[in-house]
C-alpha cells in the first residue's frame, strides 16, 4: 500500500476522484474522500458485476441499488482482477488481455503503459520525438514525479513495487 503523500504523485489528477477501492477477505471496501465512514460490501450480497459499454466504469447491483466505480478509483484495476468468477455477465477475457498488454512504465517502475502513457504516473513513454536522449528523458521525469519526496528529503526506493493491481517492473533503474 502506499500512503497519502504517494497517492497525490501517483494519481495528480484525482483531486475530486480519491474513492479508494480496497479488497477485503469477503468482498471489498469503498472510501470515498475526506474522512467518509468506508462502505463494506460482500461479495455474497452483490446480485451482478459488469462493465460499462466503454470499459472505463464497473457496476455492481445489490438487492437495494447500482453503484458504479471508475476505472480512476484508486485500487479499481485490483478489484477489476479479483472479481469472482461465478458473476459470469463479467467479462474475465477483457480483464485478461488488458492486464497482459501493459507495458513498463521506465519512469514509475510500474507495468502500466497502455496507449504510450503510464496509468499510474501518466507519464508519456520515451520516444525520439519528445527529446532524443532517453535516459534524459527518463530522468528528467523521474525527477518530476519524486519532486515532493525529494524536497522533503524522503528516501526514494530504489526497487520498483507492486501498485493496486498492478506489477512492479524487476529491471527498473531509478536514475535520479
Amino acid at each position: 500500500m502506499i500512503g497519502s503523500l504517494m497517492r497525490n504523485i501517483f494519481y495528480k489528477k484525482l483531486t475530486s476522484e480519491l474513492t479508494e477501492i480496497k479488497l477485503t477477505e469477503s468482498g471489498f471496501s469503498i472510501k470515498e474522500p475526506f474522512g467518509a465512514k468506508p462502505k463494506l460490501f460482500n461479495w455474497k450480497e452483490i446480485n451482478s458485476v459488469q462493465f460499462s459499454e466503454n470499459r472505463d466504469e464497473v457496476y455492481f447491483e445489490k438487492a437495494d441499488k447500482k453503484i458504479s466505480l471508475k476505472n480512476n478509483n484508486i485500487g479499481w484495476y485490483e478489484f477489476i482482477q479479483n472479481v469472482p468468477t461465478r458473476f459470469k455477465e463479467f467479462d474475465f477475457e477483457y480483464v485478461s488481455k488488458f492486464m497482459n498488454s501493459l507495458k513498463a512504465c521506465a519512469v514509475c517502475g510500474i507495468v502500466a503503459v497502455r496507449e504510450n502513457e503510464c496509468i499510474v504516473c501518466e507519464t508519456i513513454t520515451w520516444n525520439n520525438e519528445v527529446i532524443e536522449n532517453e535516459i534524459e528523458y527518463i530522468k528528467s521525469k523521474q525527477s518530476e514525479l519524486y519532486s515532493e519526496l525529494i524536497k522533503s528529503g524522503t528516501e526514494i526506493k530504489k526497487v520498483a513495487e507492486p501498485e493496486h493491481g498492478f506489477k512492479a517492473d524487476k529491471n527498473w533503474k531509478l536514475y535520479i
